[in-house]
């Protein structure tokens, strides 16, 4: 079955998820602590989990530097996934989001372990080389321009990183988004829009009707009957909502 990795410089919260995964998580079937970020790095090696449980701060070394650390080993050591724990909100989350990684808010909610686990579950085998999502959060780690950062959009073809300033709008077709790119680039990912609208929410990107999400650095104009114009040409009208939310604002 599955090899589980808690990596955590607090023994109660390595305890607790131990617990919580031997009740909950009967797919895994192996399962290894580590107090140190040292002793995971070490781990990583050895134990050769499936799924690592990796708190973002820890002292010496955080959860990233890790990360950094198993980065510079190759590409061909990247053959586990990656849920974040931490017990604050804002701590670099904006990057895990981006990079379409999980994480868990300590205390831990069993609902939450249960629903980020399936989410695992659901992506083996990975239709992408593994460690391209981890590989990716290390990029936008390293990356300090947000707009710069590279979203990861999983398509028929693969997995497609697209760096987010050349993002101009997505629009939902069903269970899909198509995205519009500068250089009259299209793409269409395999994902809703409402999962990209939690991705680029803090990115300035505004969900201006139920179909179509705009990044507001290609806003051009914007019509008193509602309708945006985009610097590439494409207009699109808000919804009704959003419309009198955007106009009845001060100023």
């Amino acid at each position: 079955m599955y090899r589980a990795l808690v990596i955590d410089d607090e023994p109660r919260a390595c305890h607790v998820l131990e617990i919580l995964v031997g009740k909950y998580l009967p797919e895994i079937t192996a399962f290894r602590t580590a107090l140190s970020p040292q002793e995971g790095i070490s781990l990583i090696r050895s134990f050769k989990p499936h799924l690592v449980f990796l708190d973002i701060e820890m002292p010496v070394l955080n959860g990233f530097d890790v990360l950094n650390a198993i980065d510079d080993w190759g590409a061909s050591r990247w053959d586990f996934e990656v849920i974040f724990t931490t017990a604050h909100h804002q701590f670099a989350l904006q990057a895990i989001k981006v990079s379409a990684l999980d994480y868990l808010l300590k205390p831990i909610d069993i609902d939450e372990l249960r629903t980020a686990f399936d989410k695992f579950l659901r992506r083996q085998p990975q239709p992408f080389p593994p460690g391209v999502l981890i590989k990716n959060l290390v990029h936008n780690l390293k990356t300090p321009n947000p707009s710069q950062h590279k979203l990861p959009i999983p398509t028929t073809e693969g997995m497609h990183l697209l760096t987010i300033a050349d993002i101009i709008r997505c629009e939902a077709d069903n269970n899909y988004t198509f995205f519009y790119l500068t250089g009259n680039r299209r793409f269409c990912a395999s994902k809703t829009l409402k999962e990209f609208e939690t991705m680029l929410r803090e990115h300035d990107f505004v969900r201006v009707h139920k179909s179509h999400l705009i990044n507001l650095q290609f806003v051009e104009q914007i019509d008193r009957d509602g309708t945006v114009q985009l610097t590439n040409g494409t207009a699109i009208r808000m919804s009704r909502r959003v419309r009198q939310s955007f106009f009845s604002k001060p100023g």
